[in-house]
């Protein structure tokens, strides 16, 4: 593979991680993920937590949390466990993998999962 081919496969990389990663903002998709090259040979495609540090929260799950809710009758104050599910919960996983396999693909290598 020649080193312009390799930058296409990093290039491309970076494409699909920012195409899998949740957007709202905006701030994580196209200002956090990042594409280093240290080396013709080598490329580091990461999350800067100084701008996202939230990033590792859209990937987990989400935990239990108690919550107070009122106005059932007057005065009164219910607490319950409420459980709200990650709509983006493991979506760093399956870019990685997608990544990984497409890596290995491009480069005519084999990755054992």
């Amino acid at each position: 593979m020649t080193p312009a081919q390799f930058r296409a496969v990093g290039d491309r990389s970076l494409e699909i991680l920012r195409s899998l990663s949740p957007i709202k903002t905006g701030n994580l998709r196209y200002n956090a993920i990042k594409l280093e090259w240290t080396d013709e040979n080598t490329f580091e495609l990461f999350v800067d937590k100084r701008i996202a540090p939230y990033m590792p929260y859209t990937n987990e799950v989400w935990r239990q949390k108690l919550i107070k809710m009122g106005n059932f009758l007057p005065g009164q104050v219910v607490e319950r466990m409420r459980t709200w599910r990650n709509p983006n919960e493991g979506w760093f996983d399956r870019a990685a993998r997608v990544i990984a396999l497409y890596v290995a693909q491009a480069s005519g290598g084999t990755i054992k999962i």
